[in-house]
């Protein structure tokens, strides 16, 4: 449990979910590329405040890439929206340069089933780019 599980039912849920999946998944990536550091993430953010939106993911940063290219890919899981309609959203994302999105899907409230059914996608879509190396062609 993290500083994060105090907050909203949907966090906490997405918490206790999300964080084991995703440590699970790092070793699977880093036989698959072995010249990506990974590592499971999670915090909040916010304008108004500091625990507005949660964010989720996977991190892979790349070894040697040249000075334009991105150096990390990331699958992001983010809810937003905490009070009535809170939206969930998924997707493998390249860091700047890029900010190419390889694979995104977005869910309301509730739709943890849904996004429990993306994740394989998500974490195989991720597990190509790492392999990759660089971004490909965008993704839905």
């Amino acid at each position: 449990m993290t500083v994060l599980s105090h907050t909203h039912p949907l966090v906490l849920q997405l918490e206790n979910d999300l964080l084991p999946l995703f440590r699970a998944a790092l070793p699977p990536l880093a036989t698959a590329a072995p010249q990506v550091l990974a590592s499971v993430f999670a915090f909040s953010s916010g304008t108004a405040s500091a625990f507005e939106d949660y964010h989720f993911g996977i991190s892979c940063l790349l070894g040697e890439v040249s000075e334009d290219a991105p150096e990390e890919v990331a699958l992001l899981v983010s809810v937003t929206g905490l009070g009535a309609g809170a939206r969930l959203n998924a997707k493998v994302v390249w860091g700047q340069p890029s900010g190419l999105v390889e694979m995104q899907t977005e869910l309301q409230d509730g739709e943890l089933p849904a996004l429990h059914a993306a994740l394989p996608r998500l974490l195989a879509c991720l597990q190509q780019a790492a392999c990759r190396g660089r971004p490909g062609v965008t993704g839905t």
